[in-house]
């Protein structure tokens, strides 16, 4: 089982091409998510994984760089797979009629997930712009549980911006899981 969530995670950060990312990089990556495999288990893995999924190689310069090819018509392995627009139902957007609510998401990101988002877009109403030292994106998504659980799931490397109850919602679940790690 952890090889296949192992897999699920090194997917989760390879880019499409023109982007790429190095075996370092990534090893880098899944140590933040608190997986320790060495250089040499992830090329193997990334051979493995080349063989069901449309992964290249780019050997022209060291180190080499992985992607997903351009064309790829696979759907990103990641949590953004839940965000998808929400369309109107008849033109009538109340819940009881089984529409969600739709909001302008409005995020301030570390400047490193840039290329992830320009990678795996969440949808098609995405805009990034370079602000400081991070990225500002805006998005329309669906108003769920899921949104809520997918942005937590950055943790210190996304801000809500936008919607303010939406904001308000991180910082009440922020504070509750605060008060598990609290020393006292």
């Amino acid at each position: 089982m952890q090889t296949v969530l192992r897999y699920l995670l090194m997917l989760r950060h390879i880019p499409k091409q023109p982007q790429k990312i190095d075996v370092n990089t990534l090893r880098e990556r899944l140590a933040e998510q608190g997986v320790d495999v060495s250089v040499r288990t992830i090329q193997r893995n990334l051979i493995e994984l080349s063989e069901v999924f449309p992964l290249t190689t780019d050997e022209r310069n060291k180190p080499f760089g992985w992607s997903l090819m351009s064309d790829a018509a696979i759907a990103p392995l990641v949590p953004s797979i839940m965000l998808e627009r929400t369309t109107q139902q008849n033109g009538n957007d109340s819940a009881k009629d089984g529409a969600l609510e739709t909001v302008q998401l409005e995020l301030r990101c570390d400047a490193e997930l840039k290329s992830h988002f320009e990678s795996f877009p969440l949808n098609e109403t995405q805009r990034l712009k370079t602000n400081g030292e991070g990225i500002l994106l805006t998005v329309e998504v669906a108003h769920t549980d899921k949104l809520l659980a997918w942005l937590l799931s950055y943790g210190a490397r996304i801000e809500v911006l936008e919607p303010e109850a939406l904001r308000q919602q991180v910082t009440e679940q922020v504070a509750i899981m605060r008060r598990y790690y609290e020393v006292d």
